[in-house]
């Protein structure tokens, strides 16, 4: 079983690191100051308490606290960090990998579910340079550095590594050195986790939250989630764009093809290529997010004979045809449904007639699971086309692959 040893400068630091873990039910215990008695399989999430110090002081914090740790007994050692570089991040990573005699510190601070991201070096916060907003402003301690080569400079060999090279998968061959990695998605965390977790030298992490949860991902990886979006609300096409934004794949579909049954098996079999990469998919009719394409539906579908609300109901009886014609070769973790048509429209053609109504993910958004038939316990969330705010996609597939 993997253990983690998280090193944190501050309490709820320490905790929003340790519930990723806990997501994928890691035990973990967290520990103030000097470590005690850990149970077996336990990981740990230690804090110093030590970002308010001045460096000195936080140095000999970090070094008190690791004095009597064995930390060859854990698995994976990661410097926690704050995302917007608050607190003595130099002198503590340096203590900790004297400390584990690391060869290789991999720092990736980005969170991106928090809108802290790392591009050319450069710390974002909401896409403005983290010395631009209120963390650089700061009266009593300014953030004056948000370039993480140059903060990390004080080591011997700094390599930075960009985004196209992390997607590239292009990794460097390294013995030792700081390598600084850009992320602007939680995909390309996972990237960067997954190459340095096979590395056979002594790694030490350096992140956020955002790191934490990488890194428990490639020791206990969940299943894909499946969602699908037909509804019109512009509430709904926020929140297919905040999830854009956030790295989850979409698989837009003309609902012009739709109406015709044009590309149903390419568009399934391009659900399936992502699906199989392990990314959770959007499959969303085109007329979500561009308003001429429903207009184009419209015209399409009176050439056909039908009415609007034929043309809807046959838009949404091909888009659960593609998921269907998916689910038949790949096990979900889950499916997301958003407007009421489409997501009864699935189930009619699944054959599911009953399910459980388990929990609430967010207000007005209901955790089902499926009794019966072919796909027994698999787990749903359906949301009303006008419920939640623009995170509320993103937060229910995250909850549907935590189950």
């Amino acid at each position: 079983m993997q253990t983690y040893l998280i090193i944190a400068d501050d309490f709820t630091g320490a905790n929003d690191t340790g519930l990723q873990l806990v997501r994928r039910s890691v035990k973990v215990r967290v520990q103030i100051g000097r470590p005690g008695l850990l149970p077996p399989s336990y990981s740990l999430v230690l804090d110093t308490e030590s970002r308010n110090l001045s460096p000195q002081r936080a140095r000999e914090a970090v070094q008190a606290s690791l004095l009597d740790m064995d930390m060859a007994s854990f698995s994976v050692v990661m410097k926690k960090i704050d995302s917007t570089l608050r607190g003595n991040i130099v002198e503590e990573v340096r203590e900790v990998a004297k400390r584990m005699q690391a060869s290789i510190i991999v720092v990736a601070t980005a969170f991106p579910d928090m809108g802290r991201i790392c591009r050319d070096s450069v710390v974002y916060v909401h896409d403005k340079p983290l010395r631009e907003t209120e963390h650089g402003k700061d009266p009593l301690k300014p953030v004056t550095e948000d370039n993480l080569s140059n903060l990390f400079s004080p080591f011997n060999r700094v390599v930075h590594l960009s985004v196209d090279t992390i997607r590239a998968r292009s990794w460097p061959m390294l013995r030792d050195g700081v390598v600084v990695c850009d992320s602007t998605t939680n995909e390309d965390l996972n990237l960067i986790a997954g190459w340095a977790l096979s590395l056979n030298q002594k790694v030490l992490f350096v992140g956020s939250a955002g790191l934490g949860e990488a890194l428990v991902n490639q020791h206990y990886p969940s299943k894909p989630i499946l969602g699908l979006v037909a509804s019109l609300s512009e509430v709904t096409r926020r929140q297919v764009l905040y999830a854009q934004n956030r790295g989850i794949s979409t698989v837009s579909v003309s609902v012009c093809d739709l109406l015709v049954q044009k590309g149903i098996h390419s568009y399934a079999e391009r659900v399936r290529l992502l699906l199989s990469q392990n990314k959770d998919v959007l499959l969303i009719a085109s007329s979500v997010l561009e308003h001429s394409e429903y207009k184009a539906s419209i015209e399409t579908g009176r050439g056909l004979g039908l009415s609007e609300s034929q043309v809807g109901n046959a838009v949404r009886l091909a888009l659960s045809t593609i998921a269907k014609e998916v689910m038949e070769t790949h096990e979900l973790g889950g499916l997301f449904l958003t407007g009421g048509d489409t997501a009864f429209g699935i189930l009619e053609l699944l054959k599911i007639s009953e399910v459980e109504i388990k929990g609430e993910v967010l207000l007005g958004l209901p955790l089902l699971e499926v009794v019966g038939s072919k796909y027994a316990s698999l787990k749903l969330v359906t949301k009303a086309g006008a419920f939640g705010g623009d995170d509320a996609i993103a937060y229910a597939l995250r909850v549907l692959r935590e189950l």
